[in-house]
């Protein structure tokens, strides 16, 4: 799976009280691309009192934090309701930019 399917797929993911969703992906060039391959780890609270890097390399080596499923699925949201983005391309892009720069 690459960022940009788990971007555009989003809403698919529902966290509950008793997990949520974190997106993980691998940097080309030092940054994140659509085309970056990703993975959503399914967290338990208690794994969540984690900090990143350790989930990180226990459970997908090689992989940066990108950002909680609900936080993109809040911009994208976003995104969609603003009509600024009308491209599944500009949508997936401004989320990577807003993990890189403003997260």
């Amino acid at each position: 799976m690459n960022l940009s399917d788990v971007i555009l797929n989003c809403n698919e993911y529902v966290d509950v009280d008793e997990s949520i969703h974190m997106v993980f992906a691998k940097k080309i060039d030092n940054k994140f691309q659509s085309s970056s391959e990703a993975v959503v780890l399914k967290l338990s609270p208690e794994e969540l009192e984690l900090k990143v890097g350790h989930i990180s390399n226990s459970k997908c080596p090689g992989y940066t934090y990108f950002l909680e499923m609900f936080i993109i699925q809040d911009f994208w949201e976003g995104l969609k309701e603003a009509n600024e983005y009308y491209s599944d391309k500009d949508i997936v892009n401004r989320v990577i930019y807003y993990a890189e720069f403003d997260a």
